[in-house]
């Protein structure tokens, strides 16, 4: 039996891979979601003879895809380095003198 000095809180294990990959398609559907939303804008306002606003609205559309696949392959958000990662069993307290006692008095 192998006996392992570092061990790792379960609290800071990272998202499954299926929880991870389904936060990513969701991220993606929403962005191409205001994308297409977005395109339609964009016909209403230029029928609306609001032109400049339209170009915004088209241009809008155009990015979206870019931003859309850039946010789905981002790798896993990186959690708070302030938390510990492995776990440190307590110290044991050692048993103190008389003599300590009266120091601190």
């Amino acid at each position: 039996m192998r006996h392992v000095e570092d061990s790792f809180l379960v609290t800071t294990a990272g998202k499954s891979p299926r929880e991870e990959l389904r936060q990513r398609t969701r991220r993606y559907l929403i962005t191409m979601g205001v994308r297409v939303v977005c395109f339609i804008l964009a016909i209403v306002l230029y029928e609306l003879d609001l032109h400049w606003e339209a170009a915004f609205a088209i241009a809008a559309s155009l990015v979206l895809p870019w931003i859309a696949v850039v946010a789905a392959n981002a790798g896993p958000s990186r959690d708070d380095p302030t938390h510990p990662s492995l776990y440190a069993p307590p110290q044991p307290r050692g048993i103190t003198s008389g003599a300590d006692e009266t120091r601190k008095g």
